[in-house]
């Protein structure tokens, strides 16, 4: 049976709840709007059916106060507009496309929700610009009858989402902290526990494409469990006191996560060249020599001494018990165990080489993040337990995307609104409604093209059912009981249907539009001819709204990589200048969010990978999965880009305030080589100025005494580690 059948014909009980809930509300909304005669109550119905989108109590709370709000601010502005273009609506529709235009802005720039309630701004002042123009007399009943709608209808969602089968954000973000901590230690035991000689037979290369399609679907489930976390953590403060202490918990968690990963990652590129360097040619065939690149690596990694290898081994074992669900007690002293045994490896060995000293370092800030994700996931479970001071993230603004789906969406509403205009056709509203309303809710997608002709077909899916219950079984009804049970059978069906991943896309704007084209009110017509009338405007509006995408298309990962790479170079120049009391907090908040907007771009290339596989495999083509594939290169950046600004953080604490002005200098320049030649390197090209940057800075450090022998040892080892990886990235880059 196909997802689809199953959905309907098996619905699981998860579903079967959902959208009963979501039934109950738009009903409670519709008997409210006709006991109190608003003007059209199908915007209460549309109000409870969008915040019924995620059903846990804390998210609809917040996104009812941002629709809301962004309601009252819309409606405000339309007061602003008509008080000086009412009599002139061409200008009054110009005032509004800026309008739309400033707020898709926002929704750009903004997360969550607040996102959500500029869209809702844009779309209040359209509407009642739009509704009024030709009877500006009825401007403010108008006016205040959409918020009247509006609000109700997320009253009444908020009242049914907290009274029945309630889903508390607390239990969401539990399970998604356990499986971000989860995935994160079986990442590290994969990591840790592949042997550091690779070999070059036949089965020796297969072991590693498994070992490393294994390691990177852990890191896609841990990223992906910390992005939603980020995105919903912030509704934790509407499910009482202890909701700040959640959100402070998430922040903490994503932040060591992200350190952990990049710390990793260099170390298990340093160890394992092969895995993140594939051994083809630019033409596919296979190299018979290894490139220089690598042969440099594989001598670095000879160095490590047996014992260290040992240590590495048996923290894979210990990772892995720790992902079985080993206790949280048992975990931390396994951990404290293991740090302890790297401290005294790294002082036991007097023969050890600078390379091995910083990778026994990095072990021991590898098993401490460890144990503050430990915390972190017992404040987002127990935060009465904890107390944590833990500053949010920095959000990454690309204000040139910003302006881009700005400008997009100004074009797709004044495209309908001239239609409008120039045929003078009622429903011409529905189109600019609808092209408002996608262009902005569709701005937080990487790639919203695919997604809009799903909705199309949404709408064509909803035509037929709405002749059928909305224009013939509807005109039958007498009562508000036998009304709202034939008006909430499809509803019903396309709640149900909305749980399916794969058919969200259709089952959610099938609803939205069963209830436009019905239009429940207090005098309504059954006339079939004007059902299909509006059927087709909305069909117009979504057309414009598809090729508006089209035209001006969502900037690629191209655009964010160049954007994204720029801000992290222009970041680490500016470590040279900021106080090293918050460096780690202030660049580790910046970074957090633009590495997992590159692990977003990394899912989107995964699955395009695995759906181009897929059609070979059906077409008959050779399978090319024995073949080596270099992955997440996206990420590989942002997280080289992690660990170069810790490092430098690590520098400067340890060189302190009072720095002699030589050190200073010469620690300014090598900031500013290695900002250089990361930016070179997501180009492809090799590091060309840290290493002449670095040796003069540790001949300037020994001939000031700034740092003890141990710890320039600590130094060298992380800039050989460095340039080897900008070496390798640089490497992939071309590849990829």
């Amino acid at each position: 049976m196909t997802p689809a059948l199953a959905a309907f014909l098996r619905p699981s009980p998860f579903a079967l709840k959902f959208a009963t809930k979501g039934v109950l509300a738009m009903a409670l909304a519709l008997y409210a709007a006709f006991f109190f005669d608003l003007d059209r109550p199908y915007w209460a119905l549309i109000s409870a059916a969008f915040l019924q989108t995620r059903p846990m109590s804390g998210m609809v709370v917040e996104k009812g106060i941002c629709q809301v709000t962004g309601t009252f601010v819309g409606t405000c502005v339309a007061v602003v507009i008509m008080g000086c273009f009412a009599q002139v609506p061409e200008l009054a529709l110009g005032s509004v496309t800026l309008w739309i235009g400033l707020c898709i802005y926002g929704a750009s720039l903004t997360h969550n929700n607040l996102s959500y309630g500029c869209v809702m701004a844009a779309v209040a002042c359209m509407i009642i610009v739009v509704l009024t123009s030709s009877a500006p007399d009825d401007f403010f009943s108008v006016a205040l009858a959409r918020l009247s709608e509006l609000s109700l209808g997320a009253l009444c969602a908020v009242v049914v989402s907290a009274l029945l089968w309630p889903i508390r954000v607390r239990d969401h973000l539990g399970q998604l902290a356990d499986t971000a901590v989860n995935a994160t230690f079986r990442y590290m035991a994969l990591a840790f526990s592949m042997p550091l000689e690779g070999g070059k037979t036949t089965g020796r290369q297969k072991d590693q494409h498994q070992e490393r399609m294994a390691m990177l679907e852990q890191m896609m489930t841990g990223l992906d469990a910390l992005n939603n976390l980020e995105i919903d953590a912030h509704s934790a403060r509407y499910e009482g006191p202890q909701g700040k202490g959640r959100i402070r918990g998430v922040h903490l968690l994503t932040r060591r996560s992200m350190r952990l990963y990049a710390t990793l990652k260099a170390l298990h590129q340093l160890r394992h060249p092969e895995f993140f360097v594939p051994s083809q040619n630019d033409d596919g065939g296979t190299s018979a020599q290894p490139n220089e690149l690598n042969q440099v690596q594989r001598e670095e990694a000879e160095r490590f001494s047996q014992p260290t290898q040992d240590l590495m081994q048996r923290l894979g074992a210990a990772f892995q018990s720790m992902a079985d669900n080993q206790g949280t007690a048992q975990a931390r002293k396994t951990l404290k165990e293991l740090r302890g045994e790297c401290l005294r490896l790294s002082r036991g060995q007097r023969s050890i080489t600078a390379l091995e000293a910083r990778l026994l370092f990095s072990l021991r800030e590898v098993l401490g993040h460890a144990l503050v994700i430990l915390q972190a996931r017992e404040v987002i479970n127990h935060p009465g337990r904890h107390q944590l001071r833990q500053p949010s993230m920095s959000w990454h603004r690309d204000h040139g995307r910003a302006a881009i789906d700005a400008i997009r969406a100004m074009t797709i509403f004044s495209a309908t609104a001239i239609f409008w205009l120039a045929t003078a056709w009622d429903n011409g509203a529905v189109a600019m409604l609808l092209g408002t309303l996608f262009s902005g809710i569709f701005v937080s997608r990487g790639d919203p093209a695919p997604i809009i002709p799903m909705v199309l077909k949404g709408l064509l899916l909803a035509v037929p059912s709405v002749l059928l219950f909305g224009n013939v079984m509807l005109s039958h009804a007498q009562h508000f009981v036998p009304f709202v049970t034939i008006f909430s059978i499809p509803l019903f069906l396309g709640l149900m249907g909305s749980v399916v991943p794969a058919l969200a896309g259709i089952a959610l704007p099938f609803v939205v539009f069963n209830i436009l084209l019905v239009m429940p009110d207090n005098g309504m017509t059954f006339d079939v001819a004007y059902t299909l009338n509006r059927s087709l405007a909305a069909g117009i509006g979504l057309i414009v709204t598809i090729i508006g995408f089209r035209l001006i298309p969502v900037p690629g990962a191209g655009w964010d990589k160049r954007q994204l790479i720029r801000a992290t170079a222009s970041d680490i120049r500016e470590l040279a200048e900021r106080s090293t009391e918050r460096l780690d907090s202030w660049f580790g908040g910046r970074m957090g969010d633009r590495l997992l907007r590159l692990a977003r771009h990394e899912q989107t290339r995964s699955r395009e990978q695995e759906a181009r596989r897929s059609g070979e495999k059906a077409s008959g083509q050779p399978d090319d999965t024995q073949q080596p594939v270099v992955g997440m290169p996206l990420l590989t950046l942002g997280l080289t880009g992690m660990d170069i600004g810790r490092g430098i953080g690590f520098v400067r604490r340890e060189l302190g305030n009072d720095v002699p002005r030589p050190v200073l200098h010469a620690l300014r320049e090598l900031i500013h080589a290695l900002a250089d030649d990361y930016q070179r390197c997501a180009r492809g090209e090799s590091p060309t100025r840290m290493c002449a940057a670095g040796d003069r800075l540790c001949e300037v450090i020994e001939q000031h005494h700034t740092m003890s022998r141990h710890k320039q040892s600590l130094l060298a080892g992380w800039l050989t580690r460095v340039e080897l990886t900008l070496q390798s990235d640089a490497l992939r880059q071309r590849h990829s």
